[in-house]
C-alpha cells in the first residue's frame, strides 16, 4: 500500500502553540467510553492535565502509534488523564474494541459518533495529539509522537507549567465548499461526501469501502451527466486534503460536478455524515434521501428519477 505523508500538508508546525484556553462549551461536551461511562473535560479541569489523541482503526500512522500511547498510558496514568478518541469515521464499536484488545489498550476509549469533539478541536487528520494543562489550556497540538510531546507530558504529569512560544497554529488556505453551496433552500439538490483518499489509503485495511469509494465516484459522474438539473455539489473531507490532494482527485475521475473542500467540517457535521461515501438529496432544502451504497447503478438512477 502506499504511504501517505500526513505531515507534509499538515505543516509541523502544529507542535508548538501559545496557551489556549478552550472554551466552556467544549469543556461541557459529553465524551461517553466503551464501558457506558459519561465524562467531561471539565471534571479535570483544576485537578490534572488531559492527553486526548484522535485516531481511526484504519490509520496506518495511529496504529504505529499506538505503543507509545498505551506506554504513556502505564507510566503518566495516575497523574493525568489519557483518552483516546476515534473519530467514528467508517469506523465501527467492534472495530475500535478489536483494536483495543490487539494493542492492550487501557485508557479511556470513546467513539466520537457525533462528530462533536473533532469539530471542536478542528481535526483535519490522525493521528491528533492534544495536550491540555489542569487550568484547561491546550499547550500541544500534534501529529507526531515526538521528544517535545514526551517532554511535555512529563513536565505536566509532576503538576508543572510548560513553557510555551508565541507560535499559534496555521492552516492552510483552501476553496471552501460554503462557495458552492447555493439555491439548496430551493432547487432539487445533491451533496456527495467523500474523501480524496478512501479509494486507495483504505484499500487493503478496508477493501470493500475502497471499492464503494471508487464506484460511488464513477458512478456520481454518469449520474451528473443524467441528471443535469439537479443542483450537484461535491463536498470532500477536510482530512488530509488540500487543494493539491483535490485536484489530483479531480483529474484522476475526470469530475465535471461542482467540488470542494469542507475545510471547516461544516457540512459533514450539519448532516451527520460519519461514512465515505454518502449521497444525500435535499428537496426545498430538507433531506428525502440518504444512500451509501453504490454498487447497483441502476437502482442509483431509479432512486434520483423520483425527485427529478
Amino acid at each position: 500500500m502506499k504511504q501517505l505523508i500526513w505531515i507534509v500538508f499538515m505543516f509541523s508546525v502544529i507542535g508548538g502553540v501559545s496557551a489556549n484556553p478552550i472554551d466552556s462549551t467544549i469543556l461541557s461536551l459529553p465524551i461517553k467510553t466503551l464501558d457506558g461511562s459519561v465524562i467531561t473535560l471539565s471534571d479535570y479541569k483544576g485537578k490534572q492535565a488531559v492527553y486526548l489523541k484522535f485516531w481511526a482503526t484504519w490509520c496506518q500512522p495511529c496504529r504505529k502509534q499506538m505503543p507509545h500511547f498505551e506506554k504513556v498510558q502505564k507510566q503518566y496514568g495516575k497523574q493525568l488523564k489519557v483518552i483516546a478518541i476515534n473519530l467514528g469515521v467508517n469506523d465501527s464499536q467492534q472495530l475500535v474494541k478489536d483494536t483495543k484488545n490487539e494493542f492492550g489498550l487501557s485508557m479511556s476509549i470513546a467513539i466520537d459518533t457525533s462528530g462533536a469533539l473533532a469539530q471542536a478541536f478542528g481535526i483535519i487528520g490522525t493521528p491528533f495529539h492534544i495536550l491540555i494543562d489542569k487550568k484547561a489550556n491546550i499547550i500541544h497540538k500534534g501529529f507526531d509522537v515526538s521528544t517535545e510531546l514526551d517532554n511535555k507530558l512529563k513536565i505536566v504529569s509532576k503538576n508543572k507549567s510548560v513553557k510555551l512560544n508565541n507560535e499559534s497554529h496555521k492552516t492552510p488556505k483552501v476553496k471552501q465548499v460554503t462557495t458552492i453551496l447555493n439555491n439548496i433552500e430551493t432547487d432539487n439538490t445533491v451533496l456527495f461526501f467523500v474523501a480524496t483518499w478512501c479509494d486507495w489509503y483504505l484499500k487493503e485495511s478496508r477493501p470493500a469501502i475502497s471499492k464503494q469509494c471508487v464506484n460511488a465516484q464513477k458512478a456520481i459522474n454518469i449520474l451528473y451527466r443524467k441528471f443535469p438539473n439537479y443542483n450537484w455539489i461535491g463536498v470532500v473531507s477536510r482530512l488530509w486534503t488540500g487543494e493539491n490532494e483535490l485536484n489530483k482527485y479531480i483529474k484522476k475521475y475526470t469530475i465535471k460536478h461542482p467540488v470542494a473542500i469542507d475545510t471547516e467540517n461544516k457540512v459533514f457535521y450539519q448532516y451527520g455524515v460519519k461514512n465515505f461515501p454518502t449521497l444525500i438529496v435535499l428537496h426545498q432544502g430538507k433531506e428525502v434521501l440518504r444512500l451509501t451504497n453504490f454498487n447497483k447503478r441502476k437502482d442509483l438512477i431509479t432512486e434520483l428519477k423520483q425527485y427529478y
